[in-house]
């Protein structure tokens, strides 16, 4: 049996601004200069309430753990209520994943995003039927880089992170992580938001174009 899990901020999806627009809409209310796009890239990947921290920590806001939270919550609010459409696919992510669900690979997602957002926007993409599986940043107790939420949504597949047809799709220094530390095999999507260079991040494939994904991906269940 073959199986993928995508990641989706980065990797499907090119989110950067609307969660910029989503975190100025807290700073707005708290009275603190916008973020750049470029600074909420660098604040994306550990959920909602690290992308927060980072943002205020950002304009010299150290919160207490009562007020962090406070604002996580209302972050979460103005997050859950954005429009899905909001974030484009990132070109050939579509006809990747159908042409995957057309190949009978069993496919889900692992994100660190919200699982109100996440079903919005799947929901908004039309891509709700596409995934067996979602696993979101609240799904569990944990997150990435834990591996647990990766090694759960390989196990409600049917399969195991380290099976020879399974693979796990991301973008990012958290991605990265993650299936090194579940023992998987890594697909890094190299247009997303990495901070780092490719070669400073494991990985077992490399690529820039998700429409030869699932090419590479049978390729890869192969060897």
């Amino acid at each position: 049996m073959r199986a993928v899990v995508f990641d989706l901020d980065g990797t499907l999806v090119d989110s950067v601004a609307a969660i910029a627009d989503i975190g100025n809409s807290l700073m707005l209310e708290l009275g603190l200069a916008a973020l750049s796009v470029e600074e909420a890239r660098g604040y994306i990947g550990n959920g909602a309430a690290k992308f927060v921290e980072r943002a205020l920590a950002a304009r010299a806001i150290n919160a207490d753990a009562a007020t962090l939270a406070h604002h996580v919550e209302r972050f979460e609010e103005i997050y859950g209520a954005a429009p899905g459409s909001a974030n484009p696919p990132f070109a050939g992510a579509e006809l990747a994943l159908k042409t995957l669900k057309a190949e009978g690979v069993r496919i889900g997602l692992c994100t660190n995003k919200p699982g109100i957002p996440t079903a919005n926007l799947l929901a908004a993409l039309g891509w709700s039927e596409l995934f067996e599986v979602v696993i979101a940043g609240d799904s569990l107790a944990t997150r990435k880089p834990d591996p647990a939420p990766l090694i759960e949504a390989a196990r409600r597949l049917g399969t195991d992170v380290t099976a020879p047809g399974f693979a796990y799709v991301g973008d990012s220094e958290i991605d990265a992580e993650t299936a090194e530390r579940a023992g998987s095999r890594f697909a890094l999507f190299t247009l997303g938001y990495r901070k780092q260079p490719v070669a400073a991040l494991p990985h077992t494939i490399a690529f820039d174009d998700l429409a030869a994904l699932p090419a590479l991906l049978a390729d890869l269940a192969a060897r």
